[in-house]
């Protein structure tokens, strides 16, 4: 997956363009692409009006985490296929 970037200051460096998230809402399964790699599977839990800021809930361990869409983190969304049985 390429990352669109938007170049700041003299073009010395590049932060990703953040990721649109007005479409997620609480409740829905997604895929949490952290900016090193890793993913991991959580539940929207609550979002700001502006979608800019969202609280999810992992699987696994359960632990609550706020991200924010300038953060380089990048949500997708799971089927339900992809979801897993309990949380």
């Amino acid at each position: 997956m390429m990352r669109s970037t938007k170049r700041t200051g003299n073009g010395d460096t590049s932060i990703a363009a953040p990721q649109d998230w007005t479409s997620f809402q609480p409740g829905d399964l997604i895929e949490v692409i952290e900016p090193g790699g890793y993913t991991y599977v959580a539940r929207i839990e609550t979002k700001t009006e502006q979608s800019d800021i969202i609280w999810i809930r992992s699987y696994g361990m359960g632990t609550r985490h706020l991200l924010h869409n300038l953060d380089g983190t990048r949500l997708q969304a799971k089927t339900p296929a992809e979801q897993p049985r309990t949380p």
